[in-house]
């Protein structure tokens, strides 16, 4: 799912994919508090309003904060992530109503990235997504139990994804923003 242009993923260093968007996770919680104000404009899948958003971005940018700070591959950063928000957020990771709403921050916060068009967000757009869908398969495997196993393949893929990949996942999980579009003349969708 690497473009030929992008190079291969062996060919990169894991830490350096991280330290690129570091700048890009520490502004989420930004880009979050934009999507929910807007007046009358998509969110590009945010579940609003939502009771416990507050304590859900506090879940989020813990997550950001450890997965930005572990230079290493990404299983580690995952591990990292995981384990400061079990200790800090115990409660969320047992809550489906949750882990749906930050499912769909990170599938609101990707989309966000993906219109912008700039090649660094497209690969912040790539972390992001691959947040959603790991948060998305805990949800089904330890919530639901109709998964059995977590896709760590699949989770890699979207996190060095190219656009037209992290597109075609984002409009499976947003189908409610008409941003995305179908045609090649997405763009033109978005209500920025």
């Amino acid at each position: 799912m690497v473009e030929e242009g992008r190079g291969s993923n062996e060919a990169r260093e894991p830490a350096e994919g991280v330290l690129e968007l570091q700048t890009g996770l520490d502004s989420l919680d930004l880009q979050m508090q934009r999507l929910q104000i807007g007046s009358g404009k998509c969110r590009h899948g945010l579940i609003l309003p939502f009771h416990a958003a507050s304590e859900c971005e506090e879940f989020v940018a813990t997550f950001n904060t450890e997965f930005s700070a572990v230079q290493g591959p990404i299983s580690d950063c995952f591990q990292a992530s995981i384990f400061a928000t079990r200790k800090s957020h115990a409660e969320v990771w047992k809550d489906a109503a949750k882990m749906e709403w930050i499912v769909s921050a990170f599938v609101a916060n990707a989309t966000q990235l993906l219109l912008s068009g700039n090649i660094a967000d497209v690969a912040a757009a790539g972390v992001r997504t691959s947040f959603a869908s790991f948060f998305e398969q805990w949800i089904a495997l330890k919530l639901y139990h109709n998964q059995y196993a977590i896709d760590w393949q699949l989770i890699h893929d979207l996190f060095y994804a190219d656009e037209q990949t992290l597109r075609g996942y984002l409009i499976e999980r947003c189908t409610s923003c008409p941003c995305l579009g179908v045609d090649l003349s997405w763009k033109q969708y978005c209500h920025q």
